[in-house]
């Protein structure tokens, strides 16, 4: 098949269900996790340039309290906390941190990075994922909640101003 029919395919699969899991779409349709977020809305997701990697990982270190998910064939990882702040050296984007999450990023893997806003098991949800050099996602950035499970407001404003001040403009379909 080839992309144009994937992506008419991708689109009709998220327009039924826009909260759909990413990974399980992209497979059922022999698609990468980049062709399937591109597939959303355009008022769901933006895209950000690689070159941004460093300034969002930043940014995120000063938010609090958020979820990392790892998603992967063999299974979902989860880290709720705060993301530590990082520098680059040594080809890596490195945590600062002995505990809670820590370790070395290949930052230099990362191919895009994109915002997105959509529904997910019935609630609202903001997200960071980077892609990385081979369409899938290397790992994913939630906005934090509060004990009510509703987004948190200061996150959630920071997520869209950076949204605003690094993603490219929206394509639009003709």
């Amino acid at each position: 098949m080839n992309d144009a029919a994937i992506h008419t395919k991708l689109v009709a699969a998220l327009a039924a269900e826009p909260g759909a899991v990413f990974e399980t779409v992209a497979k059922d349709h022999d698609a990468t996790l980049r062709q399937t977020v591109e597939a959303l809305p355009d008022a769901m997701r933006r895209f950000a340039p690689a070159a941004g990697f460093v300034e969002v990982m930043g940014e995120v270190a000063t938010w609090g309290d958020v979820t990392l998910i790892v998603h992967s064939d063999d299974g979902v990882m989860e880290f709720t906390g705060p993301i530590p702040a990082g520098t680059v050296g040594h080809g890596y984007y490195n945590l600062a941190g002995r505990t809670g999450f820590h370790g070395h990023l290949k930052h230099e893997r990362c191919a895009g990075i994109a915002f997105v806003e959509r529904p997910f098991f019935g609630r609202p949800s903001a997200s960071i994922l980077f892609f990385n050099l081979d369409g899938g996602v290397m790992f994913k950035i939630f906005v934090g909640r509060d004990e009510k499970r509703e987004l948190l407001a200061s996150q959630l404003a920071a997520f869209r101003a950076m949204a605003d001040r690094l993603c490219e403009p929206q394509r639009r379909s003709a």
